[in-house]
């Protein structure tokens, strides 16, 4: 008997005025992230050799790219952390290869619930816009943890302070801070969990930051930005400067991902991502 694969998002919600519920709780932006996290290009974008197609698989790029760190640098990965996981993308692609857990944290109740739902069932289906009034219907799936994956769980929390996530968050061998930074109070208080302590990520761990570094005061206030505007330090290097002391870079590279808003207009971004192994 087939199993009916559960309705992540109601596709007439899509048509409601929710913004006020903020951009990480609304349907569309929610329905636009499980798009980016696990739809098929042809979901995507419709049509072949589309000009963005390049930028398809940003969650499985950043599991791979961290994966061939670990094979390179000798780390075994048994417990990994996904902050700011959203709706579960990079967490389902890293179990792929860690050994034993992943933990996906993020701040948005709603995000969580479709995640758990899709990790619970392993498939479901939502709506995406086309055009006006018009929505289509994808459906998706992710592999089990019965197909010798890792174990893939989701915790509402604050990438701020891992202290009231509990013991899945304590220890880990690896975390991946993807697409959070520039989306949270304090970015600085954020990454001194993991330069300041041992208790979050291990001595030898690694620790993958990945952001597009797009500030906007709605989210953190200017004075607490990574970079100097007095002096014109980017982002970028002002994150190395503030790991730099306490961890060894592995890794560096620019990775582009898109947000579809429809088939014919698509938010492209580019991501700045770095890996390091704490020493």
């Amino acid at each position: 008997m087939m199993t009916v694969p559960p309705v992540l998002l109601k596709g007439d919600d899509l048509f409601e005025d929710d913004s006020a519920l903020g951009p990480y709780e609304n349907t569309r932006d929610i329905s636009k992230y499980l798009l980016m996290h696990y739809g098929q290009i042809d979901d995507v974008f419709e049509r072949p050799h589309h000009p963005l197609a390049t930028a398809h698989r940003y969650p499985q790029r950043l599991s791979a790219l961290l994966e061939l760190c670990a094979l390179r640098s000798g780390t075994q990965v048994r417990r990994a952390l996904d902050l700011g996981c959203s709706v579960g993308g990079v967490s389902h692609a890293l179990s792929d290869w860690v050994e034993q857990s992943v933990t996906g944290i993020d701040v948005s109740p709603r995000s969580i619930d479709v995640a758990r739902t899709l990790n619970r069932h392993g498939c479901g289906t939502f709506n995406v816009i086309q055009q006006g009034p018009y929505a289509r219907e994808v459906h998706i799936r992710v592999p089990s943890s019965s197909d010798g994956r890792a174990v893939v769980a989701f915790e509402v929390g604050d990438a701020c302070d891992l202290r009231l996530v509990g013991e899945a968050a304590r220890d880990v061998d690896a975390v991946v801070l993807s697409n959070v930074l520039d989306r949270v109070a304090d970015p600085e208080a954020c990454l001194h969990q993991f330069t300041d302590s041992d208790e979050f990520l291990r001595p030898g761990g690694l620790l993958m930051v990945a952001c597009p570094w797009s500030w906007y005061p709605a989210y953190s206030t200017p004075e607490r930005w990574l970079g100097s505007s007095s002096d014109h330090t980017p982002s970028e290097e002002a994150v190395k400067q503030m790991l730099g002391n306490a961890f060894d870079l592995l890794a560096e590279s620019d990775e582009g991902a898109v947000l579809r808003q429809n088939p014919r207009e698509y938010d492209y971004f580019e991501a700045h991502v770095t890996v390091w192994r704490k020493r």
